[in-house]
């Protein structure tokens, strides 16, 4: 993200559409950093920083392999490396496949 390594936990629900075979999948989430050695103070851009999501999107299967689109709103209290985070709206598409192999990405949308 932007440069930046970074752990995401994320918490979502599916719920399949009656007609047409989409499902309507809604989470929550948070995004940590965490720099080592640091003093663990956000205010200057150091130590650990957190942004949390919540989002909603559609999915597909395709074969085994699930796609999710969708949107994403962000926010944090940090003035360091995530700022750029806070009330920031995303868009994302998500991919995964049987054996558990999954890619996603995310763009801000301006």
């Amino acid at each position: 993200m932007r440069g930046l390594e970074v752990t995401s936990i994320v918490t979502y629900s599916s719920i399949p559409r009656e007609l047409g075979g989409a499902i309507y999948a809604e989470g929550q989430g948070v995004i940590m950093t965490k720099e080592m050695g640091s003093d663990n103070n956000n205010s200057n851009g150091g130590g650990d920083e957190t942004a949390t999501w919540t989002g909603q999107g559609i999915a597909h299967y395709s074969g085994q392999r699930r796609r999710d689109v969708g949107s994403i709103f962000c926010r944090t209290s940090s003035n360091g490396k995530l700022a750029f985070l806070n009330n920031m709206v995303g868009i994302f598409e998500y991919e995964a496949d049987e054996n558990g192999i999954s890619r996603g990405k995310m763009w801000e949308w301006k």
